[in-house]
């Protein structure tokens, strides 16, 4: 059973973001609206915030005093929205835990900047990163929701470029096939507290407008997992996206890829990130941190 602190939330989020949105614009605008409010993500004490620019695009820095690790974490918002405050809580609490520096891109956003530029975006500062002397053993990338997407896309392009991988990857709640084929979507239309198969599709064709859903940079399901590093997947599974991270965990696994899976049956979409609010969070931020630590 869900502790008070997620039924609230998910309470909270049925009341603002679930709606029956007649365009894409609409469903754009009230995205944006409610990903602005102010969200309670305090800064850890002994975590330092830093603005920065990395292949040209703005990124924050989350650091401890003296990092032994960096984790290049690419945020959600459905690729039309999302803050890089509301995450300080997360990235905060994931560098203490990790005695760590984690990087936060302010990536492009659709529909002003449709596909391919969030992809783009991040796939230059994972590049930056390693041409600035990033050790690959002591890189992690995680995302959640579109940035576990951006993540898994990251992933691929990186090893098809011929790129040195991370040590492993966090993939939280991910997006990973924006075709609809999967069949949570529609099963838990209603159950999940956020999002809806109509919003999916509304936010899905903002990003990509007449772009094939089927190019693994848009869907990673599509694409090739061998040879990829270490992956955890978090999903619940009363969300749309539960198949999908339930796909991915399939065909990586089916080609060689070390996979784990960490499920509840009743929290919110992305909630490993909502730390601040949800108790379950918490708990699960230092699977999270385990596991990465244990992937050395």
């Amino acid at each position: 059973m869900a502790s008070l602190s997620a039924v609230a939330a998910k309470t909270a989020f049925r009341a603002m973001l679930k709606r029956d949105f007649p365009s894409e614009q609409a469903a754009v605008s009230h995205f944006r609206r409610i990903l602005d409010l102010p969200f309670p993500s305090p800064v850890p004490r002994g975590v330092s915030v830093q603005k920065i620019s990395i292949a040209g695009v703005p990124c924050e820095r989350m650091a401890v005093r003296r990092p032994g690790m960096m984790v290049l974490h690419l945020h959600g918002g459905a690729f039309i929205g999302g803050k890089l405050a509301t995450y300080h809580a997360f990235a905060g609490r994931l560098a203490r835990l990790l005695d760590a520096e984690v990087i936060l891109p302010d990536y492009r956003l659709a529909p002003e900047h449709p596909f391919p530029a969030a992809p783009e975006d991040c796939m230059a500062v994972y590049r930056t990163l390693l041409e600035c002397g990033v050790e690959p053993a002591k890189l992690a990338v995680t995302g959640d929701s579109a940035g576990g997407n951006l993540t898994l896309a990251t992933l691929q392009t990186a090893r098809d470029e011929g790129l040195a991988l991370p040590r492993c990857a966090v993939a939280i709640s991910p997006g990973a096939d924006v075709s609809g084929r999967l069949p949570s979507w529609r099963e838990n239309d209603r159950r999940d507290a956020m999002l809806s198969y109509k919003t999916i599709q509304l936010v899905a064709n903002a990003y990509l407008g007449d772009h094939s859903r089927d190019d693994p940079r848009a869907s990673p399901l599509c694409g090739d997992f061998s040879g990829l590093p270490p992956l955890l997947l978090t999903v619940s599974d009363e969300e749309c996206l539960r198949d999908d991270a339930y796909a991915v965990a399939s065909k990586a696994r089916a080609q060689g890829v070390r996979v784990e899976m960490l499920s509840r049956p009743d929290l919110p979409h992305a909630w490993p990130i909502l730390n601040a609010i949800i108790s379950e969070s918490r708990t699960d931020l230092r699977r999270i941190a385990d596991f990465i630590r244990g992937t050395a």
